[in-house]
């Protein structure tokens, strides 16, 4: 664990200036006399040494740690100037601050007079009651109470001394082993009694951010109690520097005094607060500190989609310190070294597609594996609408993509239109103008074996009530699944349905949309979609009547050229059917490219109604905003 240091005295560490000079004249030594050089080596190393370590200490450099379980001894003063009545209720305020203790914390109790006597040895017991021996009432010895208390407690964990006393010291010097006690790491509170007890006031505790980026504004709150109600002036100093004073009206009890403080430079911060007042009697009790450890400015980058879609977030980040850089989707760094260098990564309405599954899934890794953070902001491009159902950031982010209700959600329905003629058992080697039907050969698994499988993987994305529906072309078009809601017929029925479908026979698209069309035009989804899977090799049709009759249904085309040599024809009908083509020159990519294409689809809806922002929890990002004036969105 990285313990941070803490320099009391940092004009002493100019001593380390010395150590040069001390190198320089070994250097210069070791030169005249070559024999001599390891003993001078050895002398000048040890008295840099020697150097840097007095100059440490002169500096008051320290390891300050977070500390474990709280360690309380409570010091009752049971002297005969405490009346029975005070001494009472000391023995209560000691009962009622055991039953609030934490699980790990530990009390002791040590009664004094003119000795001091252990009444309870620390203990997680949240019950005590007096017994046994009581010391004599006959002075008052605080410095004895406070040896006590402080023998009592265990190396490590916050420790604490509260003196309950009327303060009428007879016996000893208090303030000179309360000072030794703060020295040794151990606070001492004191809670008056008796007739002074209407003089008080004591900083019971500061409260600043354990950790925070550097050159951000934040608050560190003092409490301060008052014995009544007075004026009194708190004082705040970052690394014993003044960093601010506040005359403040105390109410009797506890106060809370806020300080706002943005320190010029990071590294570890000691905020003290101090309390005066002109009637207070204590002042072992007017002190309290904590510790805040001020980072590098955070790092952000944004992946837009355009400029505009990042810039206005890159200016807000800014004026909050924060650093923020703007990339296209195709910029955005893959590998971690590149990533790991931003504290979180925003997407601002980019695409799914335009990210890519390599960038996913370097987030995906960014987030789960590197503990860094991933926002995506809202758009047209943005969540479900932007492709990212069943992607690699919706499992990252804590949001599902799909929508649940019918009522929001857009219907679908799909039809698969795949080849299944002859050439789907072979490959197409070379490029389109140079097929022949003579270099078509046998290897490997087919184009057919292989779209169907796509088809399969990519139906198991679909909702239970997204229709979807097969059909198989060859000379002639076939119905191999018939146009059934997912929830009806189960990815295992589908599979089993494409099992016995084989290459054999010659090439006709268009009898396969004609019978993907008919199919469709029987269905009431408002999304109605063909993906067409071939090499494009087919009979010679018009399709611009099929395409003009789709295209007033509704009916949108996205076609997949299965291997090297495809028709230009498939491209054409994508372009002309409203969808997307897809070059699949590796047939072995088809089962990617139908689920990528299922995906969009499954996505490609709004819910959009207006809605009030409500606040759910406090956060520093809503200061100064009023929850019931947020406008409707």
């Amino acid at each position: 664990m990285n313990l941070p240091l803490q320099i009391s005295e940092p004009k002493a560490l100019i001593l380390l200036l010395t150590i040069p000079f001390v190198i320089a004249l070994g250097v210069l030594s070791a030169r005249a006399r070559p024999r001599d050089r390891p003993r001078i080596a050895a002398s000048t190393v040890i008295r840099s040494l020697i150097l840097a370590l007095i100059a440490c200490a002169l500096a008051g450099l320290q390891l300050v740690s977070a500390g474990g379980p709280l360690n309380v001894v409570f010091l009752v003063d049971e002297s005969a100037s405490v009346s029975q009545a005070n001494q009472s209720a000391a023995i209560q305020y000691v009962q009622s601050a055991l039953k609030t203790m934490g699980p790990d914390d530990r009390a002791g109790v040590v009664l004094f007079g003119d000795q001091a006597i252990v009444a309870r040895a620390l203990s997680g017991d949240k019950e005590w009651k007096p017994f046994g021996d009581h010391p004599a009432a006959t002075a008052t010895n605080i410095e004895v109470a406070i040896q006590a208390g402080v023998a009592l407690f265990p190396e490590g964990g916050s420790r604490r001394l509260v003196l309950l006393s009327d303060g009428a010291e007879t016996v000893g010097k208090a303030t000179g082993q309360a000072r030794l006690a703060g020295l040794s790491g151990v606070q001492l509170s004191v809670v008056p009694m008796g007739a002074q007890s209407q003089n008080e006031v004591a900083v019971d505790k500061v409260a600043s951010p354990d950790e925070i980026p550097a050159g951000q504004q934040f608050d560190v709150q003092a409490l301060v109690k008052s014995s009544s109600d007075r004026t009194a002036t708190v004082s705040l100093f970052d690394n014993d520097e003044p960093a601010g004073q506040q005359e403040v009206h105390l109410k009797a009890g506890n106060n809370a005094v806020r300080f706002t403080v943005k320190p010029a430079k990071g590294g570890f911060h000691v905020f003290k607060a101090r309390v005066s007042a002109v009637d207070d009697q204590y002042a072992q009790n007017n002190e309290a500190s904590s510790y805040t450890m001020l980072r590098r400015p955070p790092s952000v980058l944004i992946v837009a989609g355009s400029p505009a879609d990042g810039e206005p977030l890159k200016q807000a980040l800014s004026a909050s310190q924060v650093d923020a850089t703007i990339v296209s989707p195709e910029g955005m760094p893959h590998k971690d070294e590149h990533l790991a260098q931003y504290d979180a990564v925003v997407l601002a309405n980019a695409s799914a597609a335009a990210i890519g599954i390599e960038g996913q899934e370097a987030l995906q890794h960014f987030v789960r594996d590197l503990g860094h953070g991933l926002v995506m902001l809202g758009g047209d491009v943005s969540y479900g609408a932007g492709g990212y159902l069943r992607s690699p950031i919706e499992e990252a982010l804590p949001v599902n993509m799909d929508v649940h209700t019918s009522e929001q959600r857009a219907s679908l329905a799909l039809s698969f239109v795949t080849d299944k003629s002859g050439s789907m058992g072979r490959c197409h080697c070379g490029a389109a103008q140079q097929f022949n039907p003579a270099m078509r050969t046998e290897f490997g698994v087919s184009k057919v074996e292989i779209a169907k499988q796509a088809i399969a993987k990519a139906a198991s994305v679909l909702n239970s009530s997204d229709k979807v529906g097969v059909v198989g072309f060859d000379d002639t078009a076939h119905s191999l699944v018939n146009m059934e809601e997912m929830g009806m017929l189960g990815g295992g029925q589908l599979e089993a349905d494409l099992k016995p479908v084989a290459a054999e026979g010659n090439t006709n698209i268009f009898s396969g949309l004609q019978a993907a069309v008919n199919s469709l035009e029987q269905t009431d989804a408002k999304i109605k979609h063909i993906i067409l899977i071939s090499d494009g090799w087919t009979k010679q049709a018009d399709f611009s009547p099929l395409l003009n009759d789709m295209a007033a249904q509704n009916i949108t085309l996205s076609t997949v050229g299965a291997g090297q040599g495809a028709d230009p024809l498939m491209k054409q009908l994508a372009d002309k059917g409203g969808g997307s083509y897809y070059m699949a020159e590796d047939v072995n990519t088809i089962p990617d490219i139908l689920l990528k294409e299922t995906v969009r689809l499954a996505g490609s809806y709004y819910v959009e109604k207006p809605f009030k922002p409500l606040v759910t929890r406090p956060s520093p990002i809503l200061k100064g905003l009023n929850a019931d004036s947020l406008p409707s969105l």
